[in-house]
C-alpha cells in the first residue's frame, strides 16, 4: 500500500525533534500544540 500511494505514513508525523528537545516536549504534551505526532530523529 506504501509503494502504491494510497498509505503515506509521512502525513502522521506532525514534528520531528532532537533527544534534547523531547523533554519539553514530554512536559508540555497535554496543549496539544501539535496536530500528528511528534517523533525524536536525533539522539
Amino acid at each position: 500500500m506504501m509503494l502504491s500511494g494510497k498509505l503515506a505514513p509521512e502525513k502522521l508525523i506532525g514534528k520531528t525533534i532532537n533527544l534534547e528537545q523531547s523533554i519539553d516536549a514530554l512536559m508540555n504534551m497535554d496543549k496539544f500544540e501539535v496536530a500528528g505526532v511528534t517523533v525524536v530523529t536525533e539522539f
